[in-house]
């Protein structure tokens, strides 16, 4: 679905002008019943943000005020301008205020598979004036944002021993990772550009018969980063073996690290012989990096950054004697990666998906990042169990007249974490963003069992409001047998970019989906209007992604945006590049462009590795996640910026909104031009005491 960036849920408040918010007796109902599917669900969402939006703003008092006095035409013009604004593109319309003309734009679309009404009755604005400021400012100013990235550069999950050469020799006789018996590399990348501020790894490791950890020597781009067996953190022993498990972190020096390819590979060392080729194993990698990078956006975008806590460990469903002591009574164990202690619990923590599925607050009871079980997991062989740690962020954006623009989740995992839930919280209920497989009506994973698909950003602008937030992250290593592991969560967060001012920022999301080989293509349709400026592809594939290509549609033909490249970007300047060379949606240069209003086709095609060693994904699975999205922006301003007062006299009632409207220019980064503020006043004696209004909502 092509949803704008501009749909809010239906208690936030929010404007798409700056205004006072104004007191009002509200009472909402739906004219129409709850419709079971999620597209009729979500017009009713817009259609209620929608009526919200121009209630707060004024909107819906000032057309009363005109049409009352007889200017239908301007009552009509501010609808439809304000309706332009908040209702996407490809979805009809037609508002009625009170037993005014109706105000209807159908987009085009003569036959309608969804539909939604909304109604509200709003109380009408208090006898007295309603005073009216603008500022008439013709477009944004550019300027660079900085984005702050931390991200899973590469991560292998599985046991190393699954995969030849060591399957047959074990690491005592084939030491190196990737090679076997002599070194070789892996690569991994970070986006040109980027400025990196820091890095590090995470290894994890095996020893059956109660001993020690391997040694290992972490080669980066020619550097040595030594640990001996001591430096390994006991994490715990494995339930009914005599296996234990342990963890090592590394810090990368910065300098180590470069925009580009870069290569790692591992030396196992301090190892015995002995008969059993798993007496060692390799059960975890990944490489988390910090890097910073720029791209342009309209001036007055707001960005806020909220961090999860970290969680890692894991849980049995019965007693065991997890930590060696001998004292079989522990339910689990909890690592804290910054101190590099373990504890135990010994309170059983177990939750049964199938209860979860019927009711989706069952969660709520182990959110708390304190690891725990879950039992009968679709596509999980044997016990169907799952070690599981599930954390929850709650944050406020600012409660006034800001819209969502643009969110993203960004996720880093290690462990033997196999599959991942996002979900965010509507107001009501939990609302699903991702699973690793198929779930909740979202199709994610040509597995059944979706293993390995972890994204590191989904998507989530068109889920989160104005006011108090809530997002909730769920990891787990699947249990086919006794093999309860250690999963992590380190260093998440979410990203939100808001405004007051009214600027567009559409946003287009590839599906997330994990693909049974290791390439997968998808297409992905965008469209451009009058005004647009930029056109960019942040990018959300797998983070085993070995290779990346990017095609524009051209009558028939694909034409290169992206040719194939083993760097992964942080995002594209679509405009730009297609300006510099095929010129399908830009006219002009590289540098000085004007975009082709027009619905596009963008071709996204992603490959996994073919050495499935290196991810420990069985079929080097191909996977692109929602944080893949386009956006289109619009700095051009389709309107004036407004704001609304109230007072008893018109003097007042315009001077109250024009400090206002001045206030919140200011808090926009903006320095206001005394020359360019307008105002007016208008009575509002006549109204009626209660103004219905219905919005009405199609498409196709």
């Amino acid at each position: 679905m092509d949803e704008k960036g501009l749909i809010f849920t239906t208690d936030a408040v929010l404007a798409v002008s700056i205004f006072i918010v104004i007191s009002a007796a509200l009472m909402t109902y739906y004219v129409v019943p709850n419709f079971a599917g999620q597209d009729q669900q979500r017009l009713e969402t817009i259609a209620a943000d929608a009526l919200r939006v121009m209630q707060y703003d004024g909107t819906l008092y000032t057309a009363a005020v005109y049409y009352q006095a007889g200017n239908t035409t301007q009552a009509e013009n501010l609808i439809s301008s304000s309706l332009n604004y908040l209702i996407p593109s490809n979805i009809g319309y037609r508002l009625t205020l009170s037993n005014f003309p109706s105000v209807e734009n159908n987009r085009g679309l003569f036959v309608a598979n969804d539909v939604a009404s909304r109604v509200e009755v709003i109380s009408g604005p208090r006898e007295g004036w309603m005073g009216r400021a603008w500022y008439k400012v013709e477009k944004a100013e550019f300027e660079d944002q900085q984005a702050n990235v931390t991200t899973t550069l590469w991560n292998f999950h599985n046991w190393l021993t699954n995969f030849e050469p060591w399957r047959s020799y074990g690491l005592y006789s084939r030491p190196f990772w990737g090679g076997g018996s002599s070194a070789q590399n892996i690569a991994f990348s970070i986006p040109q550009g980027s400025t990196i501020t820091g890095g590090y790894f995470l290894i994890g490791s095996s020893a059956e018969s109660n001993l020690a950890s391997f040694g290992a020597r972490t080669n980066i781009n020619g550097n040595n980063y030594m640990a001996n067996p001591n430096q390994f953190t006991f994490l715990n022993r494995r339930p009914s073996t005599t296996t234990r498990m342990y963890n090592y972190q590394g810090i990368i020096n910065p300098a180590h690290l470069a925009p580009g390819i870069n290569n790692y590979y591992v030396n196992f060392l301090n190892m015995s012989s002995g008969s059993s080729l798993t007496r060692y194993n390799l059960p975890w990698f990944s490489i988390i990096g910090n890097y910073t990078t720029t791209f342009r956006v309209p001036k007055g975008i707001l960005n806020e950054r909220f961090d999860f806590n970290d969680s890692a460990g894991l849980a049995v469903p019965d007693p065991q004697d997890l930590s060696g002591d001998g004292q079989a009574n522990e339910y689990g164990r909890i690592y804290d990666l910054d101190t590099a202690t373990v504890t135990s619990f010994t309170n059983r923590r177990v939750m049964n998906w199938n209860t979860f599925v019927n009711n989706r607050n069952e969660l709520d009871n182990f959110d708390d990042g304190t690891p725990f079980v879950i039992t009968n997991l679709p596509g999980v062989s044997g016990t169907g169990h799952g070690s599981a740690v599930s954390i929850i962020q709650e944050f406020d954006l600012p409660s006034d007249n800001i819209r969502v623009l643009d969110a993203a989740v960004y996720m880093n995992i290690y462990g033997g974490t196999d599959n991942a839930m996002v979900e965010v919280w509507d107001g009501t209920r939990w609302q699903t963003v991702f699973c690793s497989f198929n779930f909740d009506g979202g199709t994610y994973s040509a597995r059944s069992d979706g293993y390995g698909n972890i994204p590191g950003t989904l998507y989530i602008g068109n889920r989160l409001k104005a006011g108090h937030n809530r997002v909730r992250i769920t990891i787990w290593d699947q249990v086919p047998s006794n093999d309860y592991d250690f999963v992590g969560l380190v260093d998440c967060y979410t990203t939100v970019s808001y405004t007051r001012l009214p600027i567009r920022w559409e946003n287009f999301p590839y599906n997330s989906y994990q693909a049974n080989t290791n390439t997968q293509t998808q297409d992905r349709s965008f469209t451009i209007e009058e005004g647009a400026k930029e056109v960019y592809l942040f990018l959300g594939p797998g983070v085993d992604t070995r290779s990346l290509r990017v095609q524009v549609r051209q009558g028939t033909n694909w034409r290169d945006l992206y040719p194939t490249s083993s760097t992964i970007p942080y995002y594209l300047n679509l405009a730009s590049i297609d300006a510099g060379g095929n010129k399908v949606f830009t006219n002009g240069t590289s540098g000085n462009y004007t975009l082709k209003p027009g619905t596009y086709l963008l071709r996204t095609i992603v490959t996994g590795p073919t050495n499935y060693w290196e991810s420990g994904d069985y079929n080097g699975n191909a996977e692109i996640f929602s944080g893949t999205r386009i956006a289109v922006l619009y700095p051009e301003f389709l309107a004036n910026l407004w704001a609304t007062s109230y007072a008893n006299d018109a003097a007042t009632a315009q001077q109250n909104a024009l400090n206002n409207l001045t206030q919140a220019l200011i808090e926009s980064g903006y320095t206001v031009d005394p020359n360019l503020l307008r105002s007016e006043a208008l009575y509002t004696g006549d109204l009626p005491n209660n103004l219905p209004v219905r919005l009405d909502l199609w498409r196709q």
